[in-house]
Order: structure tokens, then sequence, then C-alpha cells
């Protein structure tokens, strides 16, 4: 493993199992804690907030405020070792000074609950990119286990994203909700994301994103997240996912002119994970078995890190 490699990762669940473990940043039982990302030269992550399923969607705008002023009095009791970014020059800076870079998402815009001022609390909070979905149909639109696409409302707040610098990710989200958004991302001119999704192509789960799809996001600048959950690595009624079905989403999406796309977003805290990973120190393991599949040291820098890194200093 190579002790010098750094890590931004796009998804994780980890803030939301914090405060509803009673846990703390540094040093708990989840997949993520600063201890175990010690072994990155430098790291940044993406801490998103998940509207739970078993909420309506009012209870699940106040569980956001109560998970986020948790997760920032966190970062307070902390700062000398983590900070909350909200720009690629605040990520750099956070890095020169050698702490972590702790980024919000929102996961499932439901929270919104048909009121799209809420996207300026959103915006105010350093809430960076929504996850537009995750599943069924919602007042934004559907979820990939549904044919339906965006609302009205979910349109207008598709727009309202853009037009506050927030990036609209479209994974968990249907065909027709993420055929229903690129008219609106061409329109702004900017891009969207798919922050932990993998190739439909490979393992044909609806989670997964469809080839036409990522093409878009590739010629609009946005980026695509490999995620670790098993189910959308391979059909696990048949067999375990292994280092080959993560090489193989991959090698797949490089094939797709992916070089400057693919980065990881390995869903961490918020699925189980293949076998030889439980935390986010063992993604080292990924990066051994891209150099033994003849990736070179530069395109695994790419993947672990440079081309989030590009995207948040074009985007945020």
């Amino acid at each position: 493993m190579n002790p010098k490699l750094s890590l931004i990762d796009t998804h994780c669940d980890t803030a939301y199992e914090l405060f509803h473990r009673g846990e703390h940043l540094d040093r708990n039982s989840c997949h993520i804690d600063l201890e175990k990302a010690s072994c990155y030269q430098h790291y940044a992550q993406y801490f998103a907030v998940w509207s739970n399923k078993r909420l309506d969607d009012e209870a699940c705008w106040q569980d956001f405020l109560k998970i986020t002023d948790y997760f920032q009095t966190e970062l307070d009791r902390l700062s000398d070792r983590a900070v909350q970014v909200r720009t690629g020059a605040e990520l750099d800076a956070a890095w020169a000074a050698g702490k972590t870079a702790a980024i919000l998402a929102v996961e499932d815009a439901r929270l919104t609950a048909g009121h799209i001022e809420r996207l300026d609390v959103l915006k105010h909070k350093g809430v960076r990119y929504m996850t537009l979905m995750w599943s069924g149909e919602t007042c934004v639109g559907g979820s990939h286990n549904t044919q339906s696409g965006l609302t009205d409302f979910g349109k207008q707040l598709v727009a309202g994203c853009f037009e506050r610098g927030i990036i609209p990710d479209v994974s968990h989200a249907s065909e027709q909700s993420v055929d229903d958004l690129i008219p609106l991302a061409r329109q702004y001119g900017k891009p969207f994301i798919a922050s932990h999704s993998n190739s439909h192509e490979v393992c044909g789960h609806t989670r997964n994103l469809r080839d036409r799809h990522f093409a878009v996001i590739r010629e609009l600048g946005g980026i695509v997240g490999i995620n670790l959950c098993p189910a959308f690595l391979t059909d696990t009624n048949v067999r375990p996912a292994t280092m080959d079905d993560i090489l193989a989403h991959i090698d797949h999406f490089m094939e797709l002119d992916g070089e400057d796309v693919v980065g990881l977003g390995c869903d961490l805290d918020g699925t189980d994970l293949p076998e030889g990973f439980s935390h986010v120190g063992d993604l080292l393991k990924i990066a051994d078995a891209l150099a033994q599949h003849n990736y070179t040291e530069e395109l695994i820098e790419k993947i672990f890190w440079k081309n989030y890194r590009c995207f948040a200093l074009r985007n945020l």
C-alpha cells in the first residue's frame, strides 16, 4: 500500500450515523473516523445527510438540522485536525494546514418538502451537492426503482441548485429523472454528478448508471464515484462481490473515456462492504489492485483524488 496517497471520497453516511449513535468523528465504530483515515497523506470526505425513509419530508428536514449542528460541534471540537470546506480553494488550504477537509451534502432532496427557499439554508450550511432522490416517488421525482421522472417542483429544485452553485447528484435517480435533468444542465451550462454509482452495463441493478448518462456527465465536466455496495458491484444472489468486480466497473468507465471522470464514492457507513474491506483505510487496497492491473501511478492518483480536486476547483 502507498502510505503517501491522498483520498477524496464523494459519498459516505458517517455524519448521519455519528449523530444517531452518539459517537465522535475522531474515533468511533463506523467505517470512517480520523484515526482510520490517518493512513492518507491528505484526506477529504463528502459527508451526506440521508433523509431517513421512515420519516416524512418535514421530519427529515428537522433531522438534517440536528445532524448538521451535531457535526459542526464535532468539527469545532477537532478544529486542529478537521475543517468544513465549501470551495476548491478551501480544500487546498485545509490540506496545506494538514487537516481533513469535510464537505456537506444531502442524500434525498425530499427534505425540502416543496420549499424552494430551503436551498438557501442548505447553501448557508455549506451543502455542496444534493442527491435528488433515494427511493420511490417523491416531491422531487422518481428514484431508480420507478419509471417516473422529475416533478415540476423537482425541475424547479434542480434549476435552483444550479443557480446557487449546489451540484445536482443523480445517484439513486430513475433513468427518466436523469433524462429530465440533462436539458436543465445544458441550459445552465453546468455539470451534474453521480456521487456513488457504478456501471449498469457491468451490473444491471437499477441503481447503476447507464452509459449514455455517463457520457453526458463526462461531456459536461462532472464526476462519477465508484460505490462499494456489493449489490451494485455484482449479482450477489450468484456470488459475493470481489475486488475484480470493483476493477470491472472502473475498467468499463475508462473504456468510455472516463480518465478525468472516475473517482471514489464508496458509500461507507451506508452499506455493507465487500470481503476484505472494513473501513476507509482499506480503500488503499483498491490502489494496490489497480497498480497490479497495470494502471499508472498518475491514473490511480486521478481516481483517488486528482479528478475530484480539479472538479472542485472548477465548480465549487
